[in-house]
C-alpha cells in the first residue's frame, strides 16, 4: 500500500514493524506453547503504540500490556479487539471505564474490587481483573503473606471474573538471580494455596523481558514481553540466545553548517570554543525531541557511516555535532541519532550509558513531535504526525 505523506520536520522516527514481527517469533521460541502479553505502554516505547498493536494482533498475540486505562480505549478506539490488561492502579471512580472498554484491570484492593463490581453490574456486564501481589517489587499489589486474605476479600463482590494473578520482577535481568527465585518460590508457595482453598484461577504471570530470556521456570501461564519484541536484550547481564532486529530508529538532517575560526564558540553558554579551525553542524533536533542534554559529555551520532560527535549544549530544537573530519558534508546529508548505518550503530544502550539512565527511558523519550514513519517490506505504509495519522 502506498502512502503519500508531507513530511516537513526534517527529523523523525522510523520504525521497522517487519522487525517487530520478526523478534516475537523469535521470543515464542522460548516459550513453549506459553500466552504473551506483549507490552505497549509508554506509547509502545516510544515506536507508537496503535500501528505496532495492529502489527501484533493480526500475528496473534494473546494480550496487550498497558499501565493507564487512556492508553486502553485508545487501543480500543483505533479498533484493537484483543484482550488489554491494564497493570497500573486506577481510581475507583474510573472503574467504569475498564468495564465500558473491556479492559482487564489489575486489581489488588477490594476498594476497586467493590468499584468495578457495581459498574460492571451497572453495565450488565462481568468485570475481568488480574489480581496482584507485591512479591517484592514494592510498587502495586497486596503483600504476599496477606494474598490470600485479600483476594477472598475481592472475591465477594459477585461482578467480577479473575482471570489473572500476576506479580513483577525487579532484578530478572541482573546477573544475580536469588531475588527473583525467591519470589518463583513465594508465587509457586501462593499457587498451591490458593488451589487448595478452592481458588483455581486459570492465568498466571510474572515474566518481563529478563524473565523470558534467563528464568524459564517462571514462564507459568503467560508472559509479558516489551523490550524484546523492539529489538533490544534489557541488559548486558542476559543470555542472548535469540538474533534481535532494531525496529526504531532515529535520523535527521544537517540543517546549517558553522566554520569556526580559534575564539569562536557554539551554542547556550558558551560550551564549546574552538581552539582553531573547526566545522560544525547544526541539527534541528533537540531536548523537547526526547534528546538527552546530557549527550553533550561524550554522545555522538552517525555520519555516513562514521562517528560524529556531539559537542557543546543541546537547544531545545537544536544540537551540534563537530564534522571537521567530514570535508565533503552538505546541507541536507543524513544523520542517524539511533539506529544502525554500515557497521555502525548507536542502540538505546549506547546513549542510556551516555546519560547515565536506561534504554527504556531513552526509547520512550523520543517525543511526538517526532513524525513515526511505519515501514513494512521496505515500504512505508503508515505515517503518524503528532501522534495522529498523516
Amino acid at each position: 500500500m502506498k502512502v503519500e505523506a508531507l513530511i516537513l520536520r526534517p527529523s523523525w522516527v522510523e520504525v521497522d514493524l517487519d522487525a517487530v514481527l520478526d523478534n516475537l517469533a523469535q521470543v515464542r521460541t522460548l516459550l513453549a506453547g506459553k500466552k504473551l502479553c506483549a507490552v505497549v505502554k509508554a506509547d509502545a516505547y516510544g515506536l507508537g503504540a496503535v500501528p505496532v498493536s495492529r502489527a501484533l494482533a493480526q500475528a496473534g498475540v494473546d494480550a496487550f500490556g498497558v499501565v493507564m486505562l487512556d492508553e486502553a480505549v485508545q487501543l480500543r478506539r483505533a479498533g484493537i479487539v484483543t484482550p488489554i490488561l491494564n497493570m497500573g492502579e486506577i481510581l475507583t471512580e474510573h472503574a467504569g471505564y475498564a468495564v465500558e472498554y473491556d479492559v482487564q484491570q489489575m486489581i489488588y484492593r477490594p476498594e476497586t474490587a467493590q468499584a468495578l463490581s457495581i459498574a460492571a453490574a451497572r453495565l450488565g456486564k462481568k468485570a475481568a481483573v488480574h489480581f496482584k501481589i507485591n512479591t517484592g517489587m514494592g510498587r502495586y499489589g497486596c503483600e504476599y503473606e496477606h494474598a490470600l486474605e485479600t483476594l477472598q476479600q475481592c472475591r465477594r463482590y459477585p461482578h467480577l471474573v479473575f482471570e489473572g494473578v500476576m506479580t513483577h520482577f525487579p532484578l530478572s535481568d541482573a546477573a544475580d538471580k536469588s531475588f527473583a527465585q525467591l519470589q518463583i518460590l513465594r508465587m509457586k508457595r501462593l499457587r498451591r494455596l490458593f488451589e487448595e482453598n478452592g481458588l483455581d484461577i486459570p492465568c498466571w504471570h510474572m515474566c518481563n523481558s529478563g524473565g523470558v530470556l534467563d528464568l524459564p521456570q517462571a514462564h507459568m501461564d503467560m508472559v509479558r514481553c516489551g523490550l524484546l519484541l523492539y529489538g533490544y536484550y534489557p541488559s548486558e547481564d542476559v543470555q542472548r540466545p535469540l538474533t534481535l532486529k532494531p525496529a526504531m530508529t532515529v535520523k535527521t538532517h544537517i540543517i546549517a553548517i558553522r566554520e569556526l575560526r580559534r575564539g569562536d564558540s557554539v551554542g547556550y553558554s558558551r560550551r564549546f570554543i574552538a581552539r582553531g579551525p573547526e566545522r560544525v553542524a547544526v541539527l534541528p533536533i533537540g531536548y523537547a525531541d526526547g534528546y538527552d542534554r546530557k549527550m553533550r559529555f561524550n554522545g555522538y551520532t552517525l555520519l555516513n557511516g562514521r562517528k560524529a560527535p556531539i559537542i557543546s549544549g543541546l537547544c531545545m530544537d537544536a544540537c551540534f555535532i563537530r564534522i571537521s573530519d567530514f570535508p565533503q558534508a552538505r546541507i541536507g546529508d543524513p544523520v542517524i541519532l539511533m539506529g544502525q548505518c554500515g557497521e555502525e550503530e548507536i542502540s538505546p544502550h549506547d546513549i542510556a550509558h551516555a546519560i547515565q539512565s536506561v534504554s527504556y527511558e531513552v526509547m520512550a523519550r523520543f517525543g511526538k513531535r517526532l513524525p513515526r514513519l511505519y515501514f513494512r517490506d521496505g515500504s512505508r505504509v503508515e505515517t503518524l504526525h503528532n501522534g495522529m495519522q498523516g
